[in-house]
């Protein structure tokens, strides 16, 4: 299998003169998570946890309607992720795969012969390789069972914060009672950042709290489940992680896209498997 059969064609780009709010629009009017920078060839890449570093840094306690002229203004290229890794529609996602697991990264663009990107493959698109893959391993051989919750009057800056200095995409939040309720995830608080900085004001951003923002529904998982059906409910709902609950609603694991990206990787170079599934 090629990257050509699981890429996101005509990916969000920015040019490398434009500004970071062009950047934070594309982001959040595609919702993958990532715009490349490029002309004609690709220079660079900025994810949403980049625009939130750079939303911070320009906003680092307080914010006022000329920080935020200042940071829509800034060129998207100035705090950019220079060269990123790419591979091509002809990559073997196997080795996709790989990359992405050993370098640690979230997404790969995908270019044509002269340079050029045409597409990206996110974590998230791989997972629709476990649809081929025998059902080995239950959810909780991966998942993680460290859990770090936000609670729902938690600022939103404050879990931006967490999560950039945590190394996180999203936390669940909990009530009084320590019951999830909800998700935030840097795509949330992205959107909240961008609007913040089209209309130059502060307040969509500072002073927010989660549960104005979060999102409400919570997916979740029987631990014993096997991962290709974990991978299988992500997919269908189009987000980024599970929770597993126990009897009271607390949770006690959290599997996501990059847990199971690894649980591929793993699986699929188990010695039988790529024989027996012809993946190479």
């Amino acid at each position: 299998m090629i990257i050509k059969t699981l890429e996101i064609l005509n990916p969000p780009i920015v040019s490398i003169d434009d500004k970071l709010l062009t950047a934070f629009k594309k982001v959040n009017d595609r919702g993958i998570g990532r715009v490349i920078v490029a002309n004609d060839k690709i220079h660079g890449l900025l994810s949403t946890r980049d625009l939130l570093s750079v939303y911070l840094s320009f906003c680092p306690t307080t914010c006022t309607q000329g920080d935020l002229y200042k940071l829509g203004n800034a060129k998207a290229s100035d705090y950019m992720t220079p060269n990123p890794v790419t591979v091509t529609e002809d990559t073997d996602i196997i080795d996709a795969i790989t990359l992405m697991v050993t370098r640690n990264f979230g997404s790969l663009p995908v270019l044509d012969e002269k340079g050029k990107p045409i597409g990206i493959v996110t974590e998230r698109d791989f997972l629709l390789a476990f649809q081929d893959l025998d059902e080995l391993f239950p959810v909780n051989k991966f998942m993680s069972k460290r859990v770090t919750t936000v609670y729902k009057h938690t600022l939103l800056e404050q879990a931006v914060r967490q999560m950039l200095n945590r190394g996180f995409r999203r936390l669940p939040v909990a009530d009084e009672d320590g019951k999830v309720i909800g998700m935030i995830t840097a795509a949330d608080a992205v959107k909240s950042a961008g609007k913040s900085v089209e209309k130059m004001e502060p307040e969509a951003f500072f002073g927010r709290y989660i549960k104005d923002v979060m999102n409400k529904s919570v997916i979740t998982i029987d631990e014993n489940k096997s991962i290709n059906e974990a991978a299988a409910l992500l997919i269908s709902k189009n987000i980024g992680s599970l929770l597993i609950l126990d009897e009271e609603g607390k949770p006690k694991g959290i599997i996501t896209e990059r847990d199971m990206l690894i649980a591929l990787h793993y699986q699929l170079h188990l010695p039988f498997v790529s024989e027996k599934k012809n993946l190479t």
